[in-house]
């Protein structure tokens, strides 16, 4: 799949900001522009050096590699269209693998409520912090080793801006999803949408992305981002539906 025509570079860069601050690593260093993130190897995003912005002044990629190899970690570089040029290509001739290429989608808080009518079949349940049953509900649901909550309660429990974690539930309590909603500056970020496998096809997604678009409302926020692989086909298909569209691409780069 083609990306659409993107917007400026200016949204490019203010949506990649909104994007490391909705994800707190454990450890971060500014490196000019660029910030090194490290959280016990959970997660890329949290372990990969953030590249928007001008190229560091001298030997970036020994620089960066020594922040992760000082650590254990496979030195990892986060790239999009608003890395600087020239620093994909160095990273492909020093052998750098690429991983997990996708998106970044905008969408509209009121198009994505006008277009996903409210089902009474489910309810949702905001808090402000990720409880212990929250976090084990996600790794549960993910799939995840329950050695992962450590770093995910941290990262969850570290993000500065506004945020809610999500439950949406049935008509007896039970668990059908879970997500995450992250406000700042008019835009709040989604990630962690997850259904519960027993309840898949039945527009429990959707019902979380409304979810999350009415508490952006309440927040005052009016554009909505999100970040998706681009092999999840069905997800981008969903998001499309309810009035997302392609901005910009982003992958990562680790040493092999």
């Amino acid at each position: 799949m083609e990306p659409e025509a993107a917007l400026d570079l200016t949204t490019v860069k203010l949506v990649e900001e909104l994007a490391a601050n909705a994800w707190a690593p454990f450890v971060v260093q500014a490196y000019g522009a660029w910030r090194l993130r490290a959280t016990f190897g959970i997660t890329k995003r949290a372990n990969s050096a953030w590249t928007v912005g001008p190229l560091p002044g001298g030997d970036w990629r020994g620089n960066v590699e020594s922040f992760y190899r000082r650590r254990g970690l496979a030195p990892c570089f986060y790239i999009s269209d608003a890395t600087p040029s020239g620093v994909t290509s160095a990273l492909a001739e020093a052998g750098y693998e690429p991983l997990y290429p996708g998106y970044f989608m905008i969408g509209s808080v009121r198009e994505t409520l006008e277009r996903t009518a409210a089902d009474d079949r489910f309810a949702p349940v905001y808090a402000e912090n990720a409880d212990d049953r929250w976090i084990a509900d996600f790794i549960r649901l993910e799939g995840f080793e329950p050695a992962r909550a450590p770093a995910y309660a941290h990262i969850f429990g570290a993000i500065g801006p506004v945020r809610t974690f999500l439950r949406l539930v049935d008509a007896d309590g039970a668990l059908v999803g879970l997500a995450t909603g992250v406000a700042e500056r008019g835009w709040v970020g989604v990630s962690n949408v997850i259904v519960a496998p027993d309840r898949r096809r039945q527009g429990v997604a959707a019902q979380l992305l409304r979810a999350l678009a009415a508490w952006a409302e309440r927040e005052g926020a009016s554009r909505l981002w999100l970040q998706v692989v681009e092999s999840n086909e069905p997800a981008i298909a969903l998001y499309r539906k309810v009035g997302f569209d392609i901005l910009s691409r982003f992958h990562y780069r680790q040493a092999r």
